[in-house]
């Protein structure tokens, strides 16, 4: 899972910004949201403009240059330089945690496709290294690679990784191909505004379709309704032009779409992702409840929270989900002013299940130690 992230001059982080998902905390209370020392369920909370969604695009930069998920139209449309310098590297350093071991990747840019520098150290031995001026790997079956047809125009880790045959009964190239299975597998989507999902080989086209075209996937998403307390009766269509949705309404058989409310809609985007959840190891869901009642945004969190394979952080300025009852005080994080912390971390208090943290956050007991 992902443990640590930090990253340096993207967008409106200036300074260096590090979100760090390692708890030590031994609270007894919604234990399931902590894997391995590592927080697996989070929320982060923080004002307009206060860069949530810049924190998820920066985490999931990794999948731009290790991954063929990102398309050129993707590409163009993601603005990368920060606004204070544009002419600043940006930075990005990446700590995962495998079993017990620990694998640091760390890369520099000067834009969205120029990586000047690149690092992975596997507890604590650096194994792979590039700049402008030297590069090696030091990974068990690398021995025999020939670098001269690497152009580094494209990222050093993923040549190796499609271009070498690694040991594998090797212990460190065990946990590098557990690091680019989870790259792999890492997915950011927002359904406010546009639907935009990265970190996907589905195009995302029509939400409908790719909904028809999911096994049960209309059946399905009635249930997946129905236990938010939306009783639509559905039914798949095929007009012709392709698969969509319609809905029943006693005799009548009316298309969906126009009957979707913003928070529907939203809801019905959030389906699609997951019911493809068992593709994903980390999931990034940038103001998941920009549309929902509290009702429904708690109960979404309790639902992602029961998938035990996934890691996952929602970003939202709602504090009504800010509840020892869902979550633990070492798995809400407020962003603010360049920093992100967890409310254990922002107070000298002790706090216990009891109390009621959402309470006190908006009384202001919360603050910058």
């Amino acid at each position: 899972m992902l443990a640590e992230f930090t990253v340096k001059n993207y967008k409106n982080f200036r300074d260096k910004l590090r979100f760090s998902l390692e708890t030590s905390e031994n609270y007894t209370f919604n234990q399931e949201a902590i894997q391995n020392g590592i927080i697996k369920d989070s929320v982060v909370v923080g004002y307009n403009a206060s860069g949530k969604t810049n924190l998820g695009l920066a985490i999931i930069d990794i999948i731009v240059h290790l991954t063929d998920k990102i398309t050129k139209t993707e590409r163009s449309n993601l603005f990368y330089s920060n606004l204070y310098n544009q002419d600043d590297i940006v930075s990005f350093t990446y700590k995962f945690k495998f079993d017990v071991s620990i694998l640091e990747y760390s890369y520099e840019k000067k834009d969205m496709k120029r990586i000047i520098r690149e690092s992975v150290k596997i507890d604590g031995k650096e194994v792979i290294f590039s700049d402008k001026n030297s590069c090696f790997v030091h990974l068990k079956g690398s021995e025999n690679l020939n670098l001269d047809n690497w152009q580094n125009s494209i990222s050093i880790v993923k040549y190796i990784y499609a271009n070498t045959i690694l040991d594998k009964e090797n212990k460190d190239c065990q946990i590098f191909r557990k690091f680019m299975k989870f790259v792999n597998q890492m997915l950011w989507f927002s359904s406010t505004e546009r639907f935009v999902a990265l970190g996907t080989n589905n195009s995302c086209g029509n939400m409908f379709e790719d909904i028809c075209n999911l096994e049960q996937g209309v059946e399905n998403l009635e249930k997946f309704l129905h236990e938010a307390h939306l009783s639509f009766e559905l039914l798949e269509k095929d007009t012709g032009e392709g698969k969509t949705i319609y809905c029943k309404i006693g005799d009548r058989e009316v298309a969906f779409a126009p009957l979707m409310s913003s928070g529907t809609r939203a809801l019905v985007f959030l389906y699609l992702w997951y019911m493809q959840r068992e593709d994903y190891s980390f999931i990034f869901i940038d103001e998941f409840d920009a549309f929902y009642h509290t009702d429904l945004s708690i109960a979404i969190i309790r639902k992602l929270m029961s998938e035990k394979n996934i890691q996952v952080v929602f970003t939202s300025h709602n504090t009504d989900v800010i509840s020892n009852e869902l979550l633990r005080p070492d798995c809400y994080f407020i962003l603010e002013n360049n920093t992100i912390q967890p409310l254990c971390n922002l107070t000298d208090k002790a706090l216990r299940e009891a109390h009621n943290i959402q309470k006190m956050y908006r009384a202001g007991a919360f603050y910058e130690q």
